[in-house]
């Protein structure tokens, strides 16, 4: 749908009154910044060609250039909201540094209005996001989903209190109803009665229709739900609940336009799907018509983050502080080797990568480790390594998760398990391994979602065998469902960082690729 540029607006001032009148809505929308605070180097895949993030354009991202477009549109726009979809914690080393403390300060600086509270936020721990939101988020921390008040732990009666399940917004006459709704399919073992960060689950059942009733009876217009929950998820709300009029969401990084237009079931309403993106790759601007609560119209404008963007000059003075403690610290412009082509975290046949195999030979080689087998999952690595230089902090950009090494003896079986585990999730993603491995070789069977022809340092799985794995602790813990790892009761946390030894090993090998280092090798070969 087009948005009608002739609609008369109301007039300002507040309480305006709007009934029988179209008005127009600015939605600035951002989700999964990462920690993207500073600009950064990347190769922009064909898809953000296509979306408008061309080559030769960086460094791309960086906060201060999402915040000059935010407050340019603002002032284009009467009634705006900026929502943000969530996970702007984790992804580069500012985070794992300052825990969040300079993302909260720097979106409450760009005039952010509400976030929902996703998994990364957590990243740190619950006790951290309590202590980040209410020292320094001047926005609303939203997620309906999460309940934190039957817990006793110390910080559950703050977050409580700092993370709202909706808020209403008053736009110059026409109220907007915001539900949150957090992620919590990537929340290590949320749904355990004794998870340790205290939280009681809420079904999108009960908590998308009872925050739409409390909203509409406080007189609200509109009702947008800020997803952190994913694009089926959010396609699928939009199906069933009929009191949401928008989706605003997030999760899985990627950025549509036009938006998704889904028909709810009930009503025949058409309900659109808006996502924009993550890295701080793009700002999105959603504009709507609206009459007497109905959607007549919209708009959508995606907006690149690249270097010809500006820097607005407050949140850039802001970051200066950080960026200096940070080379001051750790020297991030150090040079660790040096990259002959770009290094990819997803292997082109869908299986196995360049980065994925150095990771995982790195963990299994390393001294105090030299297990049979390794496997970690392939989402551990955030982003590929630009050719050239080789630096720190390019490293924590692909690597920031602060992720240790695990021990463990599974048997044949439990191995067989583990890949058939994999497998069925990579069948789910459009067959693109979700692991990646190493000592290990086997067929992705997406069609039927088993691994088959399993061959451990080159002979066959012996079913009644024992094998040492070294893996990482957030998969060892049952992250993103690994619960054949999570029961295993052999596991030893080494306290060795995947970071650090993965450093050692481009150290190591000072270029890459070389034969056998950093190459693909077709040890998971993906057939559909």
């Amino acid at each position: 749908m087009v948005l009608v540029a002739c609609v008369p607006l109301a007039q300002d001032g507040d309480g305006a009154d709007v009934t029988g009148q179209p008005v127009h809505l600015t939605f600035l929308h951002t989700s999964d910044i990462h920690s993207r605070l500073y600009e950064y180097e990347f190769t922009p895949s064909f898809t953000d060609n296509e979306l408008g993030l061309q080559d030769g354009l960086g460094p791309y991202g960086g906060l201060a250039e999402m915040s000059y477009l935010l407050k340019r549109e603002r002032a284009r726009s009467g009634r705006v909201l900026h929502l943000d979809s969530g996970d702007c914690f984790q992804g580069a080393v500012v985070f794992n540094e300052f825990s969040g403390e300079a993302e909260f300060r720097g979106l409450s600086l760009a005039g952010l209005d509400g976030a929902v509270v996703a998994n990364h936020e957590f990243d740190k721990g619950a006790s951290n996001l309590a202590t980040q939101g209410a020292t320094w988020a001047t926005f609303d921390l939203l997620a309906a989903n999460y309940d934190f008040a039957g817990s006793d732990l110390p910080f559950a009666t703050e977050l409580e209190d700092l993370v709202l399940p909706s808020t209403m917004y008053e736009l110059d006459g026409v109220r907007v109803g915001v539900i949150g709704m957090g992620n919590i399919s990537s929340l290590n073992s949320i749904y355990d009665q004794s998870n340790s960060m205290g939280i009681r689950v809420i079904e999108p059942a009960a908590a998308i229709p009872d925050e739409a009733a409390k909203l509409r009876a406080q007189g609200a217009d509109l009702i947008v739900v800020l997803s952190h929950l994913g694009l089926d998820d959010d396609i699928e709300n939009a199906r069933l609940y009929s009191d949401i009029d928008i989706i605003l969401g997030g999760h899985h990084h990627i950025a549509l336009d036009p938006p998704l237009v889904v028909t709810n079931e009930a009503t025949g309403k058409r309900i659109p799907v808006v996502h924009s993106g993550a890295f701080a790759k793009f700002v999105g601007r959603f504009d709507v018509v609206v009459q007497d609560g109905e959607v007549l119209s919209h708009d959508y404008t995606l907006f690149p983050v690249d270097n010809t963007v500006p820097e607005d000059p407050a949140v850039a003075e802001m970051l200066i502080e950080y960026k200096e403690q940070l080379d001051y610290e750790l020297n991030l412009d150090q040079v660790i080797g040096y990259a002959e082509s770009e290094l990819t975290r997803y292997g082109d046949g869908g299986g196995d990568s360049m980065l994925g195999n150095l990771s995982a030979e790195a963990m299994r080689l390393y001294p105090g480790v030299e297990t049979e087998i390794a496997l970690t999952n392939t989402l551990g690595i955030r982003a590929d390594i630009p050719a050239g230089d080789i630096t720190l902090d390019t490293l924590y950009n692909s690597m920031p998760f602060d992720n240790t090494i695990t021990t463990m003896f599974l048997s044949g079986r439990e191995v067989q398990e583990l890949l058939d585990y994999a497998t069925a999730r990579s069948t789910e993603r459009g067959c693109q391994s979700q692991v990646q491995v190493a000592g290990i070789r086997f067929t992705m069977n997406c069609a039927d979602a088993v691994a088959q022809d399993i061959y451990i340092n080159g002979a066959p799985l012996d079913q009644d065998g024992t094998y040492e794995l070294a893996t990482n602790n957030y998969i060892a813990h049952g992250g993103s469902g690994f619960e054949v790892l999570e029961r295993n009761t052999t596991q030893v946390d080494t306290g060795i960082s995947i970071r650090d030894v993965v450093k050692s090993a481009i150290s190591s090998a000072r270029t890459l690729p070389q034969a056998g280092v950093a190459e693909e090798d077709g040890r998971i070969l993906a057939v559909y």
